[in-house]
């Protein structure tokens, strides 16, 4: 009888363990600090359309599974696609571009984005975290 209750309180401790054990990807805080919503004024320019407003939703959300984000602006501007993120410090997160033509940088409840590709640009100087 010994064995049994031994056997039973031994297999309720695994069960217990395996159970609360945090079921996370490597990169789910990185997605956690980096995508969300925003509020802000987006100023957009290309060729044939230039967009200046104010107060409008930005989010950023994963965009695939290569730890790559979208941009997403609802404004008739076009989504920046493909921005990846080096973590800064624990509230810092800052686009891995080399050239310095494409910068998002958010910290903490702030956005910020002056992004340059072919003959567009965007521009985000005031976003805040929704």
């Amino acid at each position: 009888m010994k064995s049994f209750k031994l056997l039973v309180a031994l297999v309720l401790c695994f069960i217990t363990i395996v159970s609360c054990k945090k079921n996370e990807t490597p990169d789910a805080g990185a997605a956690t600090g980096i995508s969300g919503s925003f509020i802000g004024r987006v100023q957009f320019q290309d060729n044939s359309l230039s967009v200046d407003r104010s107060n409008r939703l930005i989010r950023i959300l994963p965009d695939g599974g290569n730890q790559s984000f979208k941009i997403e602006f609802f404004t008739g501007v076009p989504n920046i696609t493909g921005v990846r993120f080096n973590k800064d410090n624990d509230s810092t997160w800052i686009s891995n571009d080399t050239t310095g033509l494409k910068k998002v940088t958010i910290e903490g409840k702030s956005l910020k984005i002056n992004y340059q590709l072919n003959s567009q640009r965007w521009i985000v100087d005031d976003g805040i975290r929704k």
